[in-house]
């Protein structure tokens, strides 16, 4: 009897089975939807990309009273400044407008790429936060304007405190938030820290005056720098450009772990053979030993590859993941579903020696069940202990997951090898193992 058709057999055997199917396609297809929906705020991205971010922003403070006083002070300045220096200092304003500085940046096109923001009251922020119609708030403080002119163009240094709201649910996007306003800050420090120093070294050898007057460039200056790190902090989400959804983990997580059920379910076929008599018949036509062991292991594989194609092919069309290089998914398809193969030959030839299903429904109860939680089926691996980190990289679920989830973001194949290495490294010792066993005990 030709192998084929020994492997056709079985393939067959499985198709006709409707409740079988429904655990190893149906069952992962609904769950990797119902996780993807109900765990995103675990991931706090959306497909692709890190933008959509909404945020509140409070001004608590009135932009024309803070003109207002500002020039009140210069014009009533203690420190003699003639007129033409007064001037210079009122013209220079409307470049040193707070307000116009913040939405400046706001508005800026790489901060619009990844946020979106209204400006609201306070009471009506906090609102928006608790009800998660935002996923922060930005609170500029009283007397912002008045302190940024009094930073940038007197020689004091006044303290302006910018808030940020977080929601706990959400922590990712609300630290996201807080990044991009804290490098706001510091290069609004930065400049009054330039400022300060150019002020007390101009008075050394001159007079204030002058050093006010030298103030533009020094605006121009921080302008140039806003506008240099507004970049850089776009090129730091393009660093991490492929964070990846929650339907796109649970997509590879919940698709490798139901693969592990073909292992289970190919090992209990050859003990069902000896029971209905047609592995018996097998042997008296000559089937072999290896021959049997190769059909079940080829039937375990193929299995594999249709779970997985379906999973994809339903993720990819009807969630609308991108699961990156499909040439790379293949790859990866290929050295799980080995790796599954051979610990299913090995639990076939386990469930023939002991004669009995104990070995195939504990490992389909228990052992399935532990490979889930160490390999990062149930929750990211990211999130547990760093014992149980390690431990991921000895579950075939595990190292088929972060295959999947590194091709998401971008990994090559050259990132890809070692773990396809570890897969094919235990699909070959359980063959192995299977094998030996197979003919010391006479199990076929």
């Amino acid at each position: 009897m030709k192998l084929r058709y020994i492997i056709l057999k079985d393939i067959k055997k499985i198709i006709y089975d409707k409740k079988l199917l429904a655990v190893i396609v149906v069952m992962p297809i609904i769950l990797m939807t119902i996780l993807g929906f109900s765990l995103r705020n675990m991931f706090g991205v959306s497909e692709g990309s890190v933008g959509g971010i909404k945020v509140a922003v409070v001004k608590n403070y009135q932009v024309d009273e803070d003109i207002i006083r500002f020039k009140s002070i210069i014009n009533n300045s203690m420190m003699s400044l003639d007129d033409k220096t007064k001037k210079t200092i009122i013209d220079e304003m409307p470049n040193v407008n707070g307000d116009k500085i913040l939405f400046d940046f706001l508005d800026s096109d790489d901060i619009q790429k990844i946020l979106d923001y209204t400006v609201v009251k306070e009471i009506k922020a906090r609102e928006m936060l608790s009800s998660k119609e935002v996923d922060a708030v930005i609170i500029v403080p009283q007397d912002y304007v008045y302190n940024t002119y009094m930073n940038y163009m007197m020689p004091v240094r006044n303290k302006v405190q910018i808030d940020i709201l977080k929601n706990s649910d959400n922590n990712f996007k609300g630290s996201l938030v807080q990044g991009l306003v804290n490098s706001f800050i510091q290069v609004m420090n930065n400049y009054c820290l330039n400022r300060e120093v150019f002020i007390n070294q101009v008075t050394k050898y001159d007079n204030l005056q002058l050093a006010i007057n030298g103030m533009s460039y020094l605006m121009d200056e921080f302008n140039d720098n806003l506008e240099i790190n507004a970049i850089s902090v776009n090129n730091i989400n393009v660093e991490k450009k492929k964070n990846i959804t929650s339907f796109q983990y649970y997509a590879a997580a919940i698709m490798a772990m139901f693969l592990l059920y073909s292992a289970s379910t190919g090992g209990r076929f050859p003990l069902e053979e000896v029971k209905d008599i047609t592995l018996p018949r097998e042997r008296v036509a000559g089937v072999g030993k290896l021959k049997i062991l190769a059909s079940n292991f080829y039937m375990m594989v193929i299995l594999c590859c249709i779970q997985s194609i379906i999973m994809i092919g339903y993720s990819k069309l009807i969630l609308n993941i991108n699961w990156g290089d499909m040439k790379l998914i293949l790859f990866t398809v290929l050295v799980t579903s080995f790796a599954v193969g051979g610990i299913g030959v090995l639990i076939s030839v386990l469930t023939l020696v002991t004669k009995d299903y104990k070995i195939a429904n504990l490992f389909e109860f228990g052992v399935i069940q532990f490979m889930a939680l160490i390999g990062g089926s149930f929750v990211p691996v990211e999130v547990l202990p760093k014992v149980i980190q390690k431990l991921s990289l000895f579950s075939i679920n595990g190292v088929a997951i972060k295959m999947y989830t590194n091709i998401m973001r971008g990994v090559p194949l050259s990132g890809l090898l070692n773990y396809a290495l570890i897969l094919v490294g235990m699909g070959t010792l359980f063959i192995t193992v299977a094998t030996i066993i197979a003919n010391r005990k006479g199990a076929i």
